[in-house]
């Protein structure tokens, strides 16, 4: 569980903060964040096989979970893994993740306009850095 460490509570707190006004806009927030990424990696279109709102909102389900899992790390993490080894199955490649923090990042940022802050930013950063080492695993 070291690599929840790099979380501290007041990261903790500002994401869980700042998602309560993410998840007020869900399909907004999924809009941007698959707009940004089709623009910036064409070539991850091919991954998805569902109609891009219900990504969005199985997106934005999965995000929640884990939000609301950041006290109880160890009952998330399994499923977080899990759900790597499912992105393996996709074709998702390592490269690609960076592409997706790229797009989280502004989808965050465009939803929560002045109140995605540096220190919002950076706890948001830490975050994802954290899910896409337990997602990747031993796998790339």
């Amino acid at each position: 569980m070291a690599e929840w460490d790099i979380l501290s509570k007041e990261d903790i707190k500002l994401i869980q903060d700042s998602f309560k006004k993410v998840n007020e806009k869900p399909q907004e927030t999924g809009d941007f964040l698959y707009k940004h990424l089709f623009e910036c990696c064409p070539d991850v279109v091919n991954i998805f096989k569902v109609d891009m709102k219900e990504q969005s909102r199985l997106f934005m389900k999965m995000i929640k979970t884990v939000i609301e899992g950041l006290n109880n790390v160890h009952i998330i993490m399994p499923a977080i893994q899990d759900m790597g080894n499912r992105h393996v199955d996709y074709g998702v490649t390592a490269e690609q993740y960076k592409y997706f923090k790229e797009s989280l990042v502004f989808a965050l940022g465009a939803v929560l306009g002045k109140d995605f802050d540096e220190k919002t930013k950076s706890a948001w950063s830490k975050l994802y850095d954290v899910l896409e080492d337990l997602m990747k695993g031993k796998h790339y």
